[in-house]
């Protein structure tokens, strides 16, 4: 029989993308372990804060997906042990002498010898599944569904068993197959997801946190980890699944297998089911089409429509998360593009797809004798692969390619294209075969990044008044008047605005200082108790200025004040004028830059001597 071609190997392309990424990989959670158990500055800064636990959580969402892959390159050389544990998970024995299963393992070994059938009575979700048994060894368990469909429908059960054949015939067992770790991380990143990244995340935003801001970008992108996560391996497992389709087919008709799909609709759908089979029109019109030259194109297109859609929806993510750390949307748009460009350029995932595409055509027709058992002829030759779809889907990596590596690419922001690669408590391990374009800061990135490096401390901005003038007092009170001593604040005469800051903001602050207490010293020192910066008297005013700064951040507080005799009564009168910029500093795709955040304000306080 002639065998219709498989498709590209894109599952094994994965897996030897993220193999060549793995010490990097190991690299990143070393630096992630250390923030989080309280090693690094960021940790000390944020311990015990609702920011500091909804990162801890964002981060196990992180971790997930590189347990699962690690899990799954492990399994690679080991399959008697992924055997052992996937027939002792599932209840899978060796079958007794008798039917249907005689005739099932007869079945087997007249289309596949050296595949072995091993049933299954705990699942009457599943029909069949193929797994590996060892390095040349395949197995298939059959379930509950399947022998009671051999027995009332065996051209039904026939044609299942050979799509499953068709996994073995084309090597997919060890990637995917019953027990594969890949497979469970498609199956529970949505729920790893849902519950240590949104709702922490969710918590955080309503919960009123003061770091709570500072995620906001954080969580555009966490939220676009999904379908990031998921689209390149769910674009290798349809191109599989619906190759296996392809091979039933070929032995038993379209219009067979056609049948046979609406017999098990209901099956094998289950939850997120069409994360690792395609959805079951699809699958129709495949099964339709299955000699048609678009059957052919659809499998080798599968992964490079995946990798395309998985670089715009990214670029769109850091479009918006440079938008909420208030950079202007021309420049986000541009720094996310230039993002783009260079995970394009420097990462390998567009290059190893356009090598496959380029290559395939003339391996495949060898593959069958390389993988024919030792002793034995080489299996049945694939039909001559036709060199056009392979040239057409080439066309997508290509055209990507000479977009990003064209000289006018790289201009899309020169403020992006210069920065200085460098990372923070927040960047992520190198790009994963699963995530090969990542743009959130918690998230894997293309290339090692350097030692993190604190930002420079920001300036004063311009535009501030004078106390004085806001005071509403007469400019010749003499400010020293005012004797040595402690006070309260009675009231808040006002609260304004400057340089664009949000009226919450200001009247939070107020709020603070509504419940302080003031220390005027012999010296002209004034300072409160809620952790503003000490005044000092310095000329005919009282100033001061307070700096943060760690790993990822550097934050600086001006005050200016103008403390004078109120006209009536015991009280003085202090006018603030109050101004603080934060600079956050973020790495994305070991690329960094600073936001920054200026709030301002002028507040007139009446205090109060105190007993």
């Amino acid at each position: 029989m002639r065998r219709p071609p498989g498709p590209p190997p894109w599952l094994w392309l994965l897996v030897g993308l993220y193999l060549s990424q793995l010490p990097g990989t190991v690299t990143w959670w070393t630096a992630q372990a250390k923030d989080l158990l309280g090693l690094g500055a960021y940790s000390e800064q944020v311990a015990g804060t609702g920011g500091f636990r909804a990162l801890l959580a964002l981060s196990v969402a992180q971790l997930a997906p590189t347990a699962f892959l690690l899990a799954g390159v492990l399994a690679l050389p080991l399959p008697r042990l992924r055997c052992r544990f996937t027939e002792w998970r599932h209840g899978l024995r060796r079958p007794l002498p008798g039917e249907p299963f005689t005739e099932i393992q007869r079945f087997l070994a007249e289309r596949a010898p050296g595949v072995e059938l091993r049933v299954s009575a705990t699942r009457s979700d599943l029909t069949a599944r193929v797994y590996p048994a060892g390095p040349r060894a395949t197995r298939i368990a059959a379930f509950v569904p399947l022998t009671v469909l051999w027995r009332r429908d065996r051209a039904a059960a026939e044609t299942l068993l050979l799509h499953e054949l068709g996994h073995h015939r084309n090597g997919e067992q060890h990637v995917a197959g019953l027990g594969s770790p890949f497979v469970a991380l498609l199956r529970s990143w949505p729920y790893v997801f849902a519950l240590c990244g949104l709702l922490p995340a969710g918590l955080l935003l309503v919960s009123g946190e003061p770091s709570a801001h500072l995620m906001f970008a954080q969580v555009v992108l966490v939220v676009l980890r999904v379908p990031e996560v998921l689209l390149l391996p769910v674009g290798a497992l349809w191109s599989a699944e619906l190759a296996a389709d392809r091979h039933a087919a070929a032995a038993r008709g379209g219009a067979e297998l056609l049948r046979v799909l609406d017999a098990i609709e209901e099956a094998d759908a289950g939850r997120l089911a069409a994360l690792h089979h395609p959805p079951a029109r699809l699958r129709r019109w495949f099964a339709h089409r299955a000699g048609d030259p678009r059957a052919q194109l659809l499998l080798v297109s599968l992964l490079p429509l995946a990798l395309l859609a998985d670089l715009l929806l990214t670029t769109a993510g850091a479009t918006v998360a440079y938008r909420l750390l208030d950079v202007p949307w021309g420049r986000a748009a541009g720094r996310a593009l230039s993002l783009a460009e260079h995970q394009v350029t420097g990462g390998p995932e567009w290059w190893a797809v356009l090598a496959v595409l380029a290559a395939w055509p003339l391996l495949a027709p060898l593959r069958p004798r390389i993988r024919a058992p030792h002793g034995r002829p080489g299996g049945h030759p694939d039909d001559s692969l036709s060199p056009r779809p392979y040239a057409t889907a080439a066309l997508v990596p290509a055209l990507v390619l000479a977009v990003g590596l064209a000289p006018w690419g790289s201009t899309a922001d020169p403020v992006a294209a210069t920065t200085t690669p460098g990372p923070t408590s927040s960047a992520g391990p190198p790009a994963l075969p699963l995530d090969p374009l990542p743009l959130d800061p918690l998230a894997p990135t293309a290339t090692a990044c350097p030692t993190p490096s604190p930002p420079a401390p920001p300036g004063r901005p311009d535009g501030l008044p004078g106390p004085t003038a806001a005071s509403g007092l007469p400019s010749t009170t003499d400010p020293a008047a005012v004797p040595p001593g402690t006070f309260r604040t009675a009231r808040v005469v006002s609260a304004e605005p400057l340089l664009g800051t949000p009226r919450p903001l200001v009247e939070e602050v107020a709020d603070r200082l509504a419940r302080a207490r003031w220390t005027l010293s012999a010296d002209g020192t004034l300072a409160e108790d809620t952790g503003e910066p000490p005044l000092r008297r310095r000329t005919d005013g009282l100033h001061g200025e307070k700096h943060t700064t760690t790993e990822v951040s550097a934050t600086t507080v001006w005050t200016d004040a103008d403390l004078r005799p109120a006209p009536d009564g015991p009280d003085v009168r202090l006018v603030l004028v109050r101004a603080a910029v934060g600079v956050d500093h973020a790495v994305i795709a070991c690329r960094t830059f600073d936001a920054t955040t200026t709030t301002a304000a002028v507040l007139v306080l009446d205090l109060s001597p105190t007993p």
